[in-house]
């Protein structure tokens, strides 16, 4: 019965038009979102809707919310979604967005936290670290598509590295592959052009694959092709890359960035992976 309501209320969500704004929205922070050809448009409103309309938005410690926050959030997951059913975010049930990083009080080290997602369905988000990852893509460190990225690992049951696939047969060309640069990153890291972040476990190097799929789609076809290959046959898009407008490519002047040749990555604190 759930489920019978659910669809009725999905196809009448997908019925309403998109507000004009949204458009300006989504144009502002996605700049290819004009060169989408059409029914790859259609789709990825389709998905804007879903987030922006069927998901729980909660700002943390009274943080407003307002509609154009959730718009850059939902557009980089319409984004990533865009060639998925519509189903495919059907295990996020809400986004919590802190005005600033926020700590866990109970860790032995705190440090800023990015981003967070539960097996419960709930993707925590810092603010910060959202407007960081849209502002210089060429980082290749997009904090809503990595927390994103592990909603779709959990569609399979579990935090495991691989998402339902399309077909049966996906699998086994999937896990060679991805074992492969998974057990070659811990192994010489030093040739990895992934975050090595990754290195933590699969769930982590499959939602690390993902930001540099859609970040830097020519260094990852370059690097690793037949992982670009796999990624590119789940995602059903060929992601197209984002002008990024930081001068010179070069970091913020806070130190809070590290050039790693090219492109630069975002600092994650070692402590929190257990490859260091």
């Amino acid at each position: 019965m759930f489920g019978l309501w659910k669809y009725f209320r999905r196809r009448h969500l997908q019925r309403k038009p998109v507000p004009d704004h949204w458009i300006d929205g989504v144009t502002e922070y996605l700049p290819i979102f004009p060169y989408f050809s059409q029914p790859e448009a259609s789709r990825f409103l389709a998905h804007l809707k879903i987030l922006m309309w069927e998901k729980l938005w909660i700002g943390a410690k009274g943080f407003d919310l307002d509609e154009h926050t959730r718009l850059i959030i939902a557009s980089q997951g319409a984004r990533m979604a865009r060639g998925l059913p519509l189903s495919v975010f059907d295990k996020l049930s809400e986004f919590v967005i802190y005005e600033e990083d926020f700590v866990h009080p109970e860790d032995e080290l705190p440090g800023p936290v990015f981003g967070e997602a539960h097996p419960f369905g709930t993707v925590i988000l810092s603010w910060p670290a959202v407007l960081q990852g849209v502002r210089f893509p060429c980082m290749g460190c997009n904090t809503v598509l990595h927390e994103l990225a592990h909603i779709l690992d959990l569609s399979s049951g579990y935090f495991d590295g691989t998402p339902i696939l399309h077909r049966g047969r996906d699998y086994t060309v999937w896990g060679v592959v991805f074992q492969k640069y998974y057990d070659a990153m811990r192994e010489r890291p030093e040739e990895s052009f992934l975050d090595l972040y990754g290195a933590a476990d699969e769930s982590e190097f499959f939602a690390v694959a993902t930001e540099a799929f859609f970040d830097l789609p020519d260094i990852f076809a370059d690097e690793a092709p037949d992982l670009f290959g796999e990624m590119r046959r789940y995602f059903r898009i060929d992601p197209q890359i984002i002008p990024c407008h930081c001068e010179s490519h070069e970091p913020p002047e806070d130190g809070e960035y590290e050039e790693v040749g090219r492109p630069f990555l975002m600092t994650r604190d070692p402590l929190d992976n257990p490859f260091f």
